[in-house]
């Protein structure tokens, strides 16, 4: 009978564990390896903090040790990518016995989340997508708070008057702390099509140094890889990173100042061991530095220069004027910001981890085409893989598609239905209706030396032509030692050009280099030889 209680007393402390670790959010578990390994506190005043179970504490610390140890000894990409997932995982919530509620200071920040979120699509350009009071107080009522629709408007018309009379408190920086984030939007030509690309900005508070990247899109693959990049940048980690509301670091608002954080932020957060801080909605005030860094790269980078050739070029033009200014621009003492940052801010960074292994993954169909489509942009696989589901990996620049192992990599694009063909991947289809490559898209986009054999040599050979491209293909030839050879056969038999006599041209060349260097080898090794035996001699 004791044993029994003493079973339904352990039985009861684990549930109740089991309930706390359920309702633990994804930033309460950041806090507790930002507080332990980058702040030095302890595990029980971590648990005093933060209301969390020391054992809670104590196993996500531990979790993340073994992990990082793990990292360390394999340093597969594998395992970088999966490292804060066997220390994040969803929080699962019970709101199936909620009871219906009067007016509490719940519910008005509950209220005043949806007007901050309101505020960000109207900063968004999304006025029109804006939540009525109506439908607040339809959700509310779902949730369980019995009130009438005359106090939502109630609490909304105070609110929103309280932040419109709102003040604003100077700041003071230390060096090394405070850097603040924000995405821009510049118009520049490419190609001569006008095209509005996105920057990232870094900028310190304390120094005003700068940091910028352009990316395509403001999508979380491009979020993620610009702090990669700015890390690897300044070589360290500094202690916060200020950010607005936006939707790549906000997965939805959790009362009027509490934020549940992206699992994307959260993991990057967790392997710098950087603190993440919010501004309040449309405040720029609260992050000034870097809402002026986005007017000085339209106004003192890209007003000097616009067209480019490429969006490399325009990367790099920026780099080189992010470069200047940094030391250039100086502050009222005639000290720039690059001095300020190497001697002041820069010590007092942290040892920066292993560079972050970040990709987005997703499961992709092939379709008749042969052709995967990540948001509306088509890129070619091998036609053994049509009517197959294949796994793709993410970044901001390309594509990297698996079965198991890597078997392609594509420049990523951006636009509706651009398509990237490589026509390597259709040789086997064309060798069996050689007639489609003349118009086919894959002959179109293929490398300008490609496209030359074919219609100086080939046109009207098209199978040949195939054959040829195999070969090439198979053999990872390169492609001017293949022009060389069909610019000899042209003139001893223009008229009489076929894969078999460029396959066997080709073959000869390759032995006679093999005879070549082994001879070489051979005279190098009997000029050793005969000096050994001079110094044995002597």
């Amino acid at each position: 009978m004791v044993h029994s209680e003493k079973n339904m007393v352990n039985s009861s402390q684990e549930e109740k564990r089991g309930v706390e670790e359920r309702m633990i959010r994804m930033d309460q578990k950041k806090e507790i390896i930002l507080m332990y390994f980058r702040e030095g506190k302890s595990q029980r005043e971590i648990s005093r903090i933060l209301g969390v179970n020391r054992k809670t504490v104590a196993k996500y610390v531990k979790m993340y040790e073994e992990a990082m140890e793990e990292y360390e000894k394999v340093g597969s990409k594998r395992t970088q990518e999966e490292l804060v997932e066997k220390i994040v995982g969803k929080p699962k919530y019970n709101s199936s016995n909620r009871k219906p509620r009067k007016v509490t200071n719940e519910l008005v920040d509950r209220i005043k989340g949806f007007i901050e979120t309101n505020e960000i699509k109207i900063r968004n350009g999304k006025r029109k997508q804006i939540m009525p009071v109506t439908q607040m107080y339809e959700i509310i009522h779902e949730e369980g708070y019995d009130v009438s629709i005359g106090t939502v408007y109630n609490v909304v018309r105070k609110e929103l008057l309280r932040r419109k009379n709102e003040g604003y408190i100077k700041q003071k920086y230390k060096p090394g702390e405070i850097v603040e984030f924000d995405w821009g939007e510049i118009k520049i030509a490419i190609k001569g099509t006008n095209k509005k690309i996105q920057v990232a900005v870094f900028t310190f508070a304390y120094s005003n140094y700068r940091y910028a990247i352009l990316y395509e899109k403001q999508n979380m693959e491009s979020f993620i890889d610009a702090h990669i990049k700015f890390f690897e940048y300044i070589k360290g980690v500094n202690h916060t990173i200020v950010y607005d509301n936006m939707k790549v670091a906000i997965k939805k608002f959790v009362g009027k100042n509490d934020r549940e954080i992206t699992d994307d932020l959260s993991k990057l957060s967790m392997h710098y061991k950087f603190h993440i801080r919010f501004c309040n909605v449309r405040k720029p005030n609260e992050k000034g530095h870097v809402e002026k860094s986005v007017d000085v790269i339209k106004k003192r980078v890209f007003s000097i220069k616009d067209e480019f050739e490429t969006l490399d070029e325009a990367k790099q033009f920026l780099e080189m004027r992010i470069k200047y200014l940094n030391e250039n621009m100086k502050n009222k003492d005639r000290v720039s910001p690059k001095e300020i940052f190497e001697n002041d801010e820069k010590p007092k960074l942290i040892y920066k981890p292993p560079r972050y292994a970040y990709s987005i993954i997703k499961d992709a169909y092939v379709d008749k085409y042969s052709t995967i489509t990540i948001n509306n942009c088509h890129y070619s696989v091998p036609t053994a893989y049509v009517g197959k589901w294949i796994k793709v990996k993410l970044y901001p620049e390309k594509i990297v598609i698996y079965d198991g192992r890597a078997i392609e990599e594509h420049e990523r694009v951006y636009g509706n239905n651009i398509w990237k063909i490589k026509i390597e991947h259709y040789l086997g289809l064309l060798k069996r209706k050689p007639g489609a490559l003349h118009n086919s898209l894959a002959l179109h986009q293929a490398p300008q030396k490609i496209k030359t054999i074919y219609q100086h040599y080939f046109i009207t050979k098209p199978k040949e032509f195939i054959m040829l491209l195999e070969y090439i293909y198979e053999n990872k030839i390169n492609v001017g030692e293949i022009e060389e050879i069909l610019k000899k056969l042209e003139q001893l038999s223009p008229k009489d050009i076929s894969f078999a006599k460029v396959k066997i041209l080709y073959e000869n060349k390759r032995i006679n280099k093999k005879i070549e260097y082994h001879g070489a080898i051979e005279d190098y090794s009997r000029r050793q030889l005969i000096k050994l035996k001079e110094m044995i001699n002597s």
